[in-house]
């Protein structure tokens, strides 16, 4: 088969034209673990995972430091939980077979666990990965598709870290046009034709090859905002790939997304549009469910504008971004002012589905 090595420029266009906007992930607060039993006993020993991934999934860390607020929050776990129930784990579930245990928790306190505790805060809105695996092992090689056990162990490791991973499903159309050695030999331009269906906003083609030494030699390719990035990573045995990978990419998008909290900053900002109950309610529910957002005061009604004070580590860029990327608050731009308020950032209400 003929293959052509498509420009660069190209390429990123391929992969980022029918990328869609990053969602809210909304399963983050629903913690499901396995369990051995359905008693009260097995829900005990098992809530102190649930919050531990539910810290992870919210901060961005991959181990949750023992801090006296996290160890203070673990000795009094009911004050955190809303509900947990029982469960029947799905076929093919990456938790595996049996029973399960679904925890939900208090999303105020659990955000002002992690302001008390210094924890970074990596918002909710974040893209969907695609994932290309491919392992070498001497003369076999293995492309990863959904379903099989590398791929339960991948899944397994992106609910902990709180990312929406799609794994290929192989089928006829996908095997006439990529393999193993697509990935090997960097033939991108199968990869974008084949990568179009996922609609994905991060795509990463990652290749592990063994070497004499039993190692695993990894090279992760990954486009992302217009961009292609390359890294190499050691890994040192078969059964750490599935974790070792997922981590790399949380960690890339960690690092780009992610807020760290060196201190509190207050932004004074005006919503207008706001004409009904309804809509201020709204509004209310809107800014008090963003994970960025510690607090935030109603400081006025002015010339049919909300003026809000809000508490949050996010520098002033960064959260006006955010908030605009809620498609319910978009960014108004103005040559003169509409209230005599100064607002750093003036916002117009634009509900969903209207």
């Amino acid at each position: 088969m003929l293959r052509i090595r498509l420009p660069l420029v190209l390429l990123v266009f391929v992969f980022t034209i029918d990328s869609l906007r990053a969602e809210p992930v909304d399963w983050l607060y629903d913690v499901k673990v396995p369990i051995s039993e359905r008693t009260q006993s097995a829900a005990e020993k098992a809530l102190p995972r649930c919050i531990e991934v539910l810290l992870m999934r919210l901060t961005g860390l991959a181990n949750v430091p023992r801090v006296p607020e996290v160890q203070a929050a673990f000795a009094n776990l009911n004050t955190f939980v809303k509900q947990y129930e029982f469960t029947k784990l799905p076929v093919n579930s990456p938790l595996g077979r049996g029973d399960g245990l679904v925890a939900r928790f208090n999303s105020s306190l659990i955000r002002e666990l992690i302001k008390e505790a210094r924890f970074p805060v990596w918002p909710a809105d974040r893209p969907s990965v695609l994932l290309w695996l491919t392992i070498h092992e001497t003369s076999e090689s293995e492309l990863v598709r959904d379903a099989t056990p590398v791929a339960l162990e991948l899944r397994k490791r992106a609910l902990e870290r709180g990312i929406e991973l799609v794994i290929p499903i192989m089928d006829l159309q996908e095997h006439t046009t990529i393999t193993s050695s697509s990935l090997v030999g960097r033939f991108w331009s199968d990869l974008a034709i084949v990568s179009a269906r996922y609609k994905a906003e991060f795509v990463a083609a990652v290749s592990c090859q063994r070497d004499l030494f039993g190692r695993y030699q990894t090279d992760i390719t990954y486009w992302y905002q217009g961009t292609e990035h390359f890294d190499h990573r050691e890994i040192r045995a078969r059964e750490d790939i599935p974790v070792e990978v997922v981590d790399h990419i949380v960690d890339v998008l960690v690092n780009k997304h992610a807020i760290v909290r060196e201190h509190e900053e207050i932004h004074r900002i005006g919503v207008r549009g706001v004409s009904s109950v309804e809509s201020y309610a709204a509004v209310l529910k809107l800014l008090n469910g963003l994970d960025f957002i510690d607090d935030f005061f109603l400081v006025a009604l002015d010339n049919e504008v909300l003026i809000f004070d809000v508490y949050t580590p996010s520098s002033p860029k960064l959260f006006v971004e955010l908030v605009d990327a809620t498609d319910s608050l978009e960014t108004v731009e103005l040559e003169e002012p509409i209230t005599d308020k100064k607002v750093m950032q003036l916002f117009s209400w634009v509900p969903r589905g209207d």
